[in-house]
């Protein structure tokens, strides 16, 4: 991590690629700014073609080796954005 850099971390509690089409947005835009961290994902390799996909349509490559981690008290970040609660089954 670069010293000026911000630490931001997207979370998406149901392990979705939401986070990390997130943050391959935020890279796409700003990566010299953020050290960029996002959740684990749960998918089918054929999935990760479709994030490709949809990303490539505005020009976004999906980010090669994103940062992964789940949330922990020990852990900090400059900004924290939550993509999916997990309320949304309830």
């Amino acid at each position: 991590m670069h010293e000026a850099q911000k630490r931001i971390f997207f979370l998406c509690a149901h392990h979705s690629p939401r986070a990390l089409m997130a943050a391959s947005l935020l890279a796409a835009q700003a990566r010299a700014a953020w050290d960029i961290w996002c959740t684990p994902i749960t998918v089918h390799a054929q999935d990760i073609d479709l994030i490709r996909q949809v990303l490539a349509e505005s020009s976004v490559p999906l980010l090669p080796t994103p940062q992964i981690t789940e949330p922990h008290v020990s852990l900090v970040w400059d900004k924290g954005i939550v993509l999916c609660s997990g309320a949304a089954n309830q």
